[in-house]
């Protein structure tokens, strides 16, 4: 059986905007066609990505503009350098073979965070210490305090502490109104 690579973006296409500025340009790399096709469906309709790339026999180009390279685990040690991209070299997210839709979309929003600047109207309300805005983004992005305390390296005590500390200087009792005031908005 042979495969192909597949671009998957139109001559010319710009691009298409979402609901907070352009799509994330993404490529995916793997040895599975179906993984492939699998990959493609669940970030064009559940993601800020645009999936401009997808092959079973190689990588995008450097310079192709790649932003998210997603690869499957097997070829993960074939990720060429950093120095082979012209300008930016892409976030690579690595998909292990019993990762979840849910793992694999958690990874693509970290990094499609990662590439995006904060501007200052997407930043939390004033008077946030930086660690506490750092637990109530990762707490509005769907994680468990167990889960915030160990990728930040705090116990699960000092979550529960910024969390409390958050509530109660925006007068806020539920994980919806946290989400808000990660967004900037004001609670109901």
């Amino acid at each position: 059986m042979s495969t192909e690579t597949v671009t998957l973006e139109r001559p010319g296409a710009a691009a298409a905007p979402t609901g907070d500025g352009l799509r994330t340009r993404t490529a995916i790399c793997g040895v599975r066609p179906l993984v492939l096709m699998g990959l493609t469906h669940l970030l064009t309709t559940q993601s800020p990505c645009e999936v401009v790339f997808a092959s079973a026999d190689g990588f995008p180009e450097p310079g192709a503009g790649i932003e998210v390279l997603l690869v499957e685990d097997t070829l993960a040690q074939e990720v060429p350098e950093r120095a082979v991209w012209r300008g930016r070299a892409p976030d690579v997210v690595v998909v292990r073979a019993d990762a979840t839709p849910d793992q694999v979309l958690r990874q693509v929003h970290e990094a499609v965070e990662r590439r995006t600047p904060v501007s200052a109207g997407d930043r939390a309300p004033a008077g946030l210490s930086p660690r506490e805005e750092q637990v109530l983004r990762f707490i509005a992005s769907g994680m468990t305090h167990g889960q915030v305390a160990r990728r930040i390296g705090i116990s699960q005590h000092t979550v529960d502490t910024y969390v409390k500390r958050v509530r109660s200087k925006f007068g806020i009792g539920n994980k919806a109104e946290l989400t808000r005031v990660a967004l900037g908005l004001q609670p109901l």
